[in-house]
């Protein structure tokens, strides 16, 4: 035999395997929940698709890993994954079961839980027949509440026939949800009512021994995830129109106790779009952890100081309050950012646009789609709005910005969306 073939023969072999050993394939579990997650055929063969499919395969795909997605029972796939029979199991709330025996990774969903019920009127759960899907995040959740269901069914295509015969009062399901049912049965969205109840972080769970076996390969997935479910966190045209009538009352409460143009005036300013650059470098290596002098500087302002309190009055709905001047830097805000240039960020670029004359209004308002924020373990949406010059020549002088709680803010008001 070639000694060279033999050699370089071998030599494939060992990298395959390495390759094979760098790009683990894990075994998932999850359950049948569309458009969430859901059978399809492709030609070769039977897969399972859906957004937060999409959304687990993509922050694998990009910390290095493939994934096998079986669909099976959700009690089935609780027990499987106690037991170690399976590397991992999605998309699962929080109450599922304790942490300690199992590690979390961070949402790789956002359903939005509505009671479904007929009539005018929803009772109070307290007194109310609740029906619900058997072994479901929701039956979960009940649970946890305090709550006893008075039904429990296998599939989510039995609730609206249970309302509908006066079974149940109540059935709580996700919205998106219902409304797959109700493409194949439209008289559905005639027959029924529902009201907002929360919304619902479903995570991926993976067995115990997950962090010894990779130990890394958790935290690359979840740094990817923001970018892997961009897509599937847009706000509805309800939804923002709610963030919109609450973003309004809120800021004009803010402007009784803050006059923008002086904090704007008044608070740090850099004519050198490079001395800016230089300050947002150093603030962003520093922020959490420690306060670079301008963020120190910026957060003793008497403005921000008002900020933080009128934050603190408003929480948990209000998250975090900037001002921004015309150059796109901080000159004041209720807590530490992290970062002090916003210029090249959404929240400035979709409110404001150079033009010869100076800075422009682009927009009235933006409202950004709804994001993770891993440190608070929360939801949010950031509302922008013009400050405009003092003199009335449809120039600029900055822009506001607000962070907002989106469960605070869709609970602010009975939204049926």
């Amino acid at each position: 035999m070639n000694f060279r073939a033999l050699t370089t023969g071998i030599v494939l072999i060992a990298a395959c395997k390495t390759a094979m050993a760098a790009h683990p394939v894990f075994s998932l579990y999850t359950f049948d929940s569309p458009p969430y997650q859901y059978a399809t055929n492709s030609p070769s063969g039977p897969q399972v698709a859906g957004e937060t499919v999409d959304t687990v395969r993509c922050a694998m795909a990009r910390a290095g890993a493939g994934v096998s997605i079986r669909l099976i029972p959700q009690n089935r796939a609780r027990y499987s994954l106690e037991r170690n029979l399976v590397d991992g199991y999605f998309a699962v709330d929080r109450s599922m079961d304790p942490e300690s025996k199992a590690v979390v990774s961070d949402p790789v969903a956002l359903e939005k839980w509505h009671w479904f019920y007929t009539g005018t009127t929803p009772l109070d759960p307290g007194q109310a027949k609740i029906g619900v899907v058997s072994g479901s995040n929701e039956a979960m959740w009940l649970a946890n509440q305090g709550l006893k269901p008075f039904v429990a069914v296998a599939n989510a295509a039995q609730l609206p026939a249970l309302l509908k015969r006066k079974r149940i009062d109540l059935a709580l399901m996700d919205q998106r949800v219902m409304n797959t049912l109700e493409q194949e049965t439209p008289a559905l969205g005639q027959s029924l009512q529902h009201v907002f109840l929360r919304y619902a972080p479903l995570h991926l769970y993976l067995n115990a021994r997950f962090d010894n076996d990779h130990p890394g390969l958790l935290p690359q997935f979840n740094r990817h995830l923001p970018d892997c479910m961009t897509a599937h966190l847009q706000l509805s045209e309800v939804e923002r129109n709610q963030v919109a009538t609450v973003a309004s009352g809120l800021i004009q409460d803010l402007a009784q106790s803050v006059n923008f143009s002086s904090a704007i005036h008044q608070g740090p300013n850099y004519d050198s779009h490079t001395d800016i650059l230089t300050q947002d470098t150093v603030w962003q290596a520093l922020a959490p952890r420690k306060l670079t002098p301008l963020a120190a500087q910026i957060l003793e302002l008497p403005v921000s100081k008002t900020l933080a309190e009128w934050q603190a009055s408003h929480s948990p709905l209000v998250t975090e309050v900037l001002v921004i001047n015309n150059k796109g830097a901080l000159v004041a805000m209720s807590q530490l950012s992290s970062d002090y240039w916003q210029g090249d960020e959404a929240k400035f670029q979709e409110i404001a646009v150079e033009t010869d004359h100076g800075l422009a209004q682009r927009a009235p308002i933006w409202i950004s789609p709804i994001r993770y924020d891993a440190s608070t373990s929360q939801f949010q949406v950031t509302v922008s709005v013009p400050l405009p010059l003092t003199e009335p020549n449809n120039g600029l002088e900055g822009v506001l910005s607000l962070g907002l709680a989106i469960e605070s803010v869709m609970q602010s008001g009975t939204a049926t969306d």
